[in-house]
């Protein structure tokens, strides 16, 4: 069953279209937040923190809704070091760790769906006597990927650009269960044009698209601040964490060039953010 909500229709991964977003992707939001029973927060197992939207965790609270929340990707991270570092993300429950890349964690997830579910005493769809599962992120977190693993078939769109998902769309888990899946949102006041350190984060963390990017050179440069090495050790080049020596010396290997035989860095650049927003870097 899948029925698609005239809410909103969305293109969305341009970033010349943020400030057209800017009102549509909250109201899209609280409608999930009231349409559901229980609410999945997916966010990136390598950048928890980063991709969670505290201020819909704080709606959620106030409407008194269920959450689980969603650690995707989990296959690029040491789950152990997660669990053992950080206090708050130990806190968060209940939780699961998922790779739809791996299929890990999905049957764990749809076991703990089901025990939620038991808990409701009064089902927001009244009508039909069904529980209703919103799925909410950051754009690119892979929601429509966990959606898919969920149900067992691919009903639920998926696309290597940030913003896939045109519209809110119900789909069935079980007799007794649906799913709403809803296009990814960044949070009000991360919403930016010109903020280039903003802007970096966000393509680091996939919510931006590498291929629509602003400054990708400034993306990669703070990648290789934060995670010093990685990249000088996935390429195998000695860049001495100097990004330009790094897209210089990579541009040249992969015949990245211009006339007057220079590196084409903003194609570079892109090369290696397409690399991590991919999952081939891992931390």
């Amino acid at each position: 069953m899948k029925v698609r909500y005239s809410f909103s229709s969305r293109r969305t991964g341009h970033t010349e279209n943020i400030k057209k977003q800017r009102p549509k992707y909250p109201t899209l939001a609280d409608k999930i937040i009231q349409m559901s029973d229980i609410i999945l927060e997916v966010m990136d197992a390598r950048f928890i923190e980063q991709t969670r939207n505290k201020e819909l965790e704080e709606k959620i609270r106030q409407a008194k809704k269920r959450i689980i929340y969603v650690f995707n990707k989990s296959d690029l991270v040491n789950l152990r070091k997660v669990n053992k570092e950080d206090e708050e993300i130990a806190s968060l429950n209940p939780k699961v760790f998922v790779s739809c890349a791996k299929r890990k964690g999905i049957k764990e997830l749809r076991n703990k769906i089901k025990i939620t579910s038991y808990r409701i005493e009064k089902r927001v769809d009244k009508a039909l006597n069904k529980i209703t599962v919103g799925v909410i992120g950051y754009p690119n977190t892979g929601k429509s990927s966990v959606i898919n693993l969920l149900i067992g078939k691919k009903s639920s769109g998926t696309g290597a650009d940030a913003g896939f998902t045109k519209s809110i769309q119900k789909l069935k888990l079980t007799s007794e269960i649906n799913l709403l899946d809803s296009p990814g949102v960044i949070p009000n006041k991360e919403y930016s044009n010109s903020d280039s350190i903003l802007m970096s984060r966000h393509t680091k963390l996939g919510a931006r698209s590498y291929s629509q990017a602003k400054n990708p050179e400034l993306a990669v440069a703070n990648l290789m601040k934060e995670f010093p090495d990685l990249l000088d050790n996935f390429y195998k080049i000695n860049s001495k964490g100097d990004s330009e020596i790094l897209m210089e010396k990579l541009g040249r290997q992969k015949g990245f060039l211009k006339k007057g035989d220079e590196v084409n860095e903003d194609k570079t650049a892109r090369f290696i953010l397409k690399d991590w927003q991919e999952g081939k870097i891992k931390k």
